[in-house]
């Protein structure tokens, strides 16, 4: 904004005060009494290049950064992001489901979805497989059952605790057993994401904070995350998906046309189940 000619102290005050007054940091965007102390010096207007970062009140980098204490966290806060997962062992029975249910038909490299008509049982010559939302908040036992059409998988299961908006767990298979043992493994961590095949973890990430993220260093989670993809492909998922964020997006009842609730399949244009 300055190089187009914005006044230095009306952009710098948009960016900082203004800002802060929209969102109520009543202690924040400005150096006055009855504020945090929160602010950088600059070299000049035309480089912003910092040459001091001062944290309430203490000088915490000159050219060199100081040491500071990781910030401590309320422990009430730290067991409920912990303590998320409350759903009891699952079985291939809870699964189990002989009616039709509407079949979620994937777009190849989009996050919408296409009715795909009906189905009532895994066909995986035709691709078709069984996929489910199970609420874990509660314990209340809801689990919402479909079908989906275009992911690949050929044995096993994939399940995620990542699922937007609520965070339910949301598990694809090839046969439910895997199903319900990919989605036990899942609480079991925790909260993460698991790729089954025949009884067996193939690959996992677990994300203990909240179901959404990991404590783990950022290598280490690229490298189970990675991990786990390579299995998810093996197992026949499409190269061109991704086994994680598509399943992701499938409960996420905003985006046309069909999504996956813990009450069903639901229809987002018509705003009805199926």
């Amino acid at each position: 904004a300055i190089g187009l000619g914005v006044d230095p102290i009306t952009a710098v005050k948009v960016a900082c005060h203004n800002a802060a007054r929209y969102f109520l940091l009543n202690n924040r965007g400005a150096i006055a009494p009855g504020y945090l102390a929160d602010f950088v010096v600059i070299d000049n207007w035309e480089n912003f290049e910092i040459e001091m970062v001062y944290k309430k009140g203490k000088l915490m980098y000159d050219g060199v950064l100081r040491d500071f204490d990781t910030p401590e966290i309320d422990p009430y806060l730290v067991k409920r992001a912990h303590d998320t997962f409350h759903v009891a062992p699952l079985s291939a029975a809870d699964f189990t489901d002989k009616r039709p249910h509407a079949v979620i038909g994937m777009v190849p490299g989009e996050i919408v979805s296409e009715d795909a008509g009906y189905a009532d049982h895994i066909d995986l010559e035709q691709d078709i497989l069984k996929i489910a939302v199970i609420e874990r908040h509660k314990n209340t036992h809801h689990i919402g059952l479909g079908y989906i059409k275009g992911y690949g998988l050929k044995s096993g299961a994939v399940a995620t605790s990542i699922s937007h908006d609520s965070h339910n767990i949301i598990v694809v298979g090839a046969n439910e057993e895997d199903m319900a043992a990919a989605v036990n493994r899942v609480v079991e961590l925790g909260g993460g994401i698991v790729v089954m095949d025949d009884g067996k973890v193939l690959g996992e990430l677990q994300l203990q904070i909240a179901g959404i993220m990991s404590e783990a260093p950022l290598i280490e989670v690229n490298e189970a995350l990675e991990n786990a993809k390579e299995q998810a492909f093996k197992l026949g998922v499409s190269r061109g998906v991704d086994p994680f964020m598509t399943l992701s997006f499938m409960a996420l009842t905003v985006i046309p046309t069909l999504r996956l609730t813990t009450r069903g399949v639901f229809d987002v244009i018509n705003q009805r189940y199926v």
